[in-house]
């Protein structure tokens, strides 16, 4: 499994950094509308996203644990750096997916943690208006809280996922890491008085998050085994507001 993931992880710094040469590259061809300067940009996001919880909910239903919501409320903060036409930056993102519960004092919840390194490129890029594709890769983690009021919890130095599931005690937080890839773009509108080089940076962000391996799961720090293989991938949009200049 390890090696594995050290081979994804691999392909995924090749391929950004084989999006990092295009960019670069085109930059320097002057490819693109526009002047061909873009602003550097940091802002806080927010906005919905939504994963496959399929295979969790299997999982928990002969537990009795309610079924888990599939969308998500996001915020977090992002920026990027501009070199010629190229947007070199990183993202930060958590999704909350909410509690869900049952009259059985059994309740559940929901949420994702995502961290990456982004490559994009300004394919329009005015004196106001970025315009751009965009390349993640990075790490995503998803932490699901089963709560239980009247039960014990397991007492097994490795679990399984499904013996967590039916004796979680009063809280059990699992955690499942894994690899992901971000292919989306956004666009950006710089607003800033008199001509200055430095203003309000308006926006938007949307596209698709998708791992490429398989979970790995703990529980504080104690390994589970025999996990679902579930991600925190799927579509997302968010709304961008920061501050941005030359």
């Amino acid at each position: 499994m390890r090696s594995v993931a050290h081979m994804l992880l691999a392909g995924a710094a090749l391929t950004a950094a084989a999006t990092l040469t295009v960019a670069t590259s085109a930059s320097a061809q002057g490819i693109g509308a526009g002047e061909g300067r873009p602003f550097h940009a940091f802002v806080l996001t927010t906005g919905m996203s939504t994963m496959s919880v399929d295979a969790l909910n299997a999982r928990m239903a002969p537990s009795q644990f309610a079924p888990l919501s599939n969308d998500a409320v996001s915020y977090g903060a992002g920026g990027y750096l501009a070199i010629g036409r190229a947007l070199l930056g990183a993202e930060v993102a958590r999704s909350a997916f909410g509690e869900e519960g049952l009259d059985n004092g059994r309740t559940d919840e929901l949420s994702a943690l995502q961290g990456m390194a982004t490559v994009g490129y300004a394919i329009v890029s005015t004196g106001r208006l970025s315009l751009f594709p965009q390349l993640g890769v990075g790490v995503g983690r998803l932490d699901v809280s089963l709560r239980d009021r009247s039960g014990a919890g397991t007492s097994a130095s490795q679990p399984t996922f499904d013996e967590v599931t039916q004796s979680p005690g009063a809280e059990s937080r699992m955690s499942g890491r894994h690899l992901l890839y971000s292919f989306g773009g956004g666009a950006d509108y710089l607003v800033s008085r008199g001509g200055s080089p430095v203003g309000v940076v308006l926006g938007i962000r949307a596209g698709l998050l998708a791992s490429p391996n398989r979970t790995t799961w703990t529980r504080d720090g104690q390994s589970i085994v025999a996990g679902p293989d579930a991600a925190a991938g799927g579509p997302y949009a968010r709304v961008v507001v920061g501050v941005g200049g030359r």
